[in-house]
């Protein structure tokens, strides 16, 4: 190649050499190396493994598929209308507005996103494929609380080093001033959100909406079962459902037979597209389409969600097992010590466990029969995942599978294909900073448990419970935990939100519970009117059992008080942000990491504790509970197996089954009051006794503490067991049998008075501690004991006195 310089001017003619040249090393540089990244095939890349990850986060690796991009499914493409249904009334894709979006002279001044509008009702059918300003709706205590959670995100070190550890990372963000909105769209590297949109106002120029959007997966659904391969990558033969083929079926009969033996799987057959998405950073697939035809949940069939490709086959995003989302339980369990048994022992034994299947389990304090359930029927709902097994398993620390828990709600809907009452699941998230782009906020089971990218139904066992208790409460729940899942998005201006032991999914699903029964107590009175008697008398009850669990020192966290007050303030128009920008981040909500906290918090520490212990306190409230438990859908991969979620060194049951108990045992009976009486009395008495009559007799409360831990605590079943009295007789007998022989064998102690003192107070402090639940009532009915007999209280022999005969 020759290069000459330009005849107008010699310094442009070399200058432009110079540019030729460097052209030229690149371009040779290109040939050399190959085509380039975009144009070149797709390396072989070893997979992760759940050991040795991959760098890369899972959502990053996910999207090197094109099943997982939105310009795949372009809006022009409509599947056939008597086969499909819309996936919701509203429904499109976020779009994070950019700066200059944002500084325009004519663009609001509060929080709003784009929204790509997907499906509409028929009257705004003209708004499909535009895309419009989506906003809040001009409510005062909206816009209060909009403005509470608005920050300014500032990535620092710590985002640095989670996005180092193959967390997504909400990069878009830095920077901006964001609210609940922008935090949304912008949670994830593309706008590839797709949420439903719940109480929709048409404006010229903009939709406003009075409720947090719900993230959902595929635009599109319809009802199939699964027939086989078709032969191409990905492609799958399935018959529709026929809605005229079969005879419906009412809530409360049997539905083990599936559709009347798969009758209403008569419609026509489609070849579809079930993508085999990426393995995920650790070398893992979220769910292996190939097993859905051999699965037993076949026979009920399949809610697939999804959208036409561009070479117009159908292809799903999501998919539901539309067995899960039936009414009718399998199983019915009465009375409530039978109910605590199973929610404590039975939910998650092995044959609950088994790989591919899914359970239904009625719940009821009672001996009547479960209350039917009607459409339009609400139930709050709490969630619980647990641990992936297996060879492909991921590594368990120190014996215990932490899993995730969240609150959610569950709504009573007809289904538009087969015209029977199911469940329509949506989840209120939590959720950590994470490698899978999992965000924050509300999200419909087809987002959190189907989704081919993103759902978990596929990898971890799920256990829902259902607790029908509408109304009020139910959006009192859904509001505070939608204000921590903003704060979540946002790491309240740091970007992350990082688990500890004093935040963490279960922690801050309790701080949201903890203020919105707050909420209930001082703005709900107008609502409890117009209940019943019985309902009111329910809501005092479990009010007080889920105060006592959030609180179980009787004194609430000072991060949870601080977080109550400005959200409440913020609800009643008192919160409003300040006038300088400045400010406007000085009145921040709090969130502490101290030790001191997390003990205040101790029962919501672990998801499986708290779990089954707010399902026990719904029991004891005298509310039946419906669990729905799945494991590992469709279940074909044999390298992987469901773990149960544990408590602390659960793997090992005889250590955790005693440091539960210990655990439980340190908690103060009766609230605050009464455990601040009890502390001040046995210190004073302890005091008293020892300036009055020698220290001897005070420190007697050192053996009685001693002998209640071994003969009580650890040997006794704790109240969050569920034991009733009859079946903790053998147990209370086995307790006082082993104090009194330790103390008989000790010289002159076996006599028959002694011994039946002995017994007596044995037996006084095991039904203290069964009727407590607390260590320190029979502590302090032992040492009084003690102190009363003299000292040894009778119970271990007096030294002789000079001039007796027995010295």
């Amino acid at each position: 190649m020759t290069l000459r310089p330009s005849r107008q001017d010699p310094r442009q003619g070399r200058r432009g050499a110079r540019a030729r040249l460097v052209a030229l090393a690149v371009a040779s540089l290109a040939a050399w190396q190959g085509p380039p990244p975009l144009l070149a095939p797709a390396r072989a890349e070893a997979p992760g493994t759940p050991t040795q990850p991959r760098p890369e986060s899972s959502e990053a690796l996910a999207r090197r598929s094109p099943w997982s991009r939105p310009d795949s499914y372009p809006l022009s493409r409509r599947p056939p209308a008597n086969l499909y249904r819309p996936s919701a009334d509203w429904l499109g894709r976020l779009v994070l507005p950019t700066r200059a979006e944002v500084a325009a002279p004519e663009a609001p001044r509060d929080d709003w996103v784009w929204i790509v509008v997907e499906q509409a009702p028929a009257a705004h059918q003209g708004l499909v494929g535009q895309r419009r300003r989506l906003r809040w709706a001009a409510l005062p205590h909206l816009q209060g609380l909009v403005a509470a959670v608005t920050t300014t995100i500032r990535l620092g070190e710590t985002a640095r080093r989670a996005a180092a550890d193959g967390n997504v990372v909400p990069t878009r963000l830095n920077g901006r001033r964001v609210g609940p909105l922008q935090s949304l769209a912008g949670s994830r590297p593309g706008d590839d959100l797709t949420v439903r949109l719940d109480g929709v106002t048409v404006e010229a120029d903009a939709l406003r909406i009075a409720q947090p959007p719900t993230q959902l997966s595929g635009r599109w659904q319809a009802l199939v079962t699964v027939l086989g391969p078709a032969g191409g990558e990905g492609l799958f033969r399935v018959r529709h459902f026929r809605a005229d083929a079969r005879q419906p079926v009412a809530v409360g009969q049997n539905h083990t037979d599936g559709f009347a033996n798969s009758k209403g799987f008569v419609g026509p057959v489609e070849t579809i597209r079930l993508p085999s998405l990426p393995p995920d950073r650790y070398g893992r697939r979220l769910l292996d389409p190939t097993g859905l035809g051999r699965s037993p949940l076949n026979r009920d069939g399949w809610l697939i969600q999804g959208a036409p490709a561009a070479d117009g086959v159908f292809t799903a995003q999501a998919v539901i097992p539309y067995a899960v989302l039936r009414l009718t339980p399998e199983r019915l369990v009465r009375g409530t010590e039978d109910a605590l048994a199973f929610v404590h022992r039975q939910n998650w034994s092995a044959d609950q466990l088994r790989r591919g299947s899914q359970h239904h389990t009625a719940l009821v304090p009672g001996r009547e029969a479960p209350p039917p359930w009607r459409v339009g029927d609400r139930a709050l709902l709490m969630h619980l995942f647990g641990g992936i097994g297996g060879a492909d398993g991921e590594p368990v620390s120190i014996w215990t599978v932490t899993g995730h828990f969240s609150f959610g709600e569950a709504t009573v809907v007809r289904d538009a294909f087969t015209g029977e009452p199911r469940l329509a699941i949506r989840y209120h998230q939590i959720y950590a900073s994470n490698p899978n782009g999992i965000v924050s906020g509300s999200q419909d089971w087809s987002a959190y448990g189907g989704s081919l990218q993103r759902g978990w139904a596929g990898l971890r066992p799920f256990s829902d419970v259902l607790v029908p208790f509408g109304g009020p409460v139910l959006e009192a729940v859904a509001l505070q935990t939608e204000l921590l899942a903003a704060r979540y998005r946002s790491g309240d201006g740091g970007g992350v939100a990082l688990v500890t032991p004093s935040t963490s999914c279960v922690q801050d699903s309790g701080q949201a519970l903890w203020i919105a029964i707050r909420q209930w107590r001082e703005q709900g009175q107008a609502q409890a009117r117009a209940m019943s008697a019985e309902d009111r008398d329910h809501l005092r009850k479990l009010g007080l059992a889920l105060d006592r669990l959030l609180k179980p020192f009787g004194q609430v966290r000072g991060d949870w008080a601080h977080n109550a007050r400005r959200t409440l303030a913020a609800g009643t128009g008192q919160g409003a942000p300040a006038p300088n920008p400045r400010d406007a981040d000085a009145d921040r909500f709090e969130t502490s990491q101290s030790l001191q906290d997390a003990l205040l918090s101790w029962r919501s520490i672990l998801p499986r504790a708290a779990h089954d212990q707010f399902a026990a306190a719904f029991l004891k409230a005298d509310l039946p509970l419906l669990v729905v438990r799945t494991n590992q859908l469709p279940g074909a991969n044999p390298r992987q197996e469901p773990v149960a979620p544990t408590v602390l060194f659960g793997q090992v049951p005889w250590i955790s089954t005693l440091l539960g108990r210990l655990g439980d045992s340190l908690f103060p009976p009766g609230g605050a009051a009464a455990a601040g009486a009890l502390a001040i009395g046995i210190t004073l008495g302890a005091i008293g006794i020892g300036l009055r009559q020698g220290w001897r007799q005070g420190w007697l409360l050192l053996p009685a503490i001693t002998e209640e831990l071994v003969f009580r605590v650890l040997l006794l079943p704790s109240a969050p067991e569920g034991m009733s009295l009859l079946a903790l007789t053998p147990w209370i007998a086995l307790s006082v049998g082993l104090f009194v022989a330790w103390h008989g064998i000790r010289p002159g102690l076996h006599q028959p008075p002694r011994l039946a003192r002995l017994t007596l107070l044995g037996t006084a402090c095991a039904l203290a501690f069964v009727a407590s639940g607390s260590l320190w009532l029979p502590v302090l009915l032992h040492w009084l004991a003690l102190l009363g007999s003299g000292v040894g209280g009778g119970l271990s022999p007096k030294r002789p006195a000079a001039g007796d005969p027995q010295a």
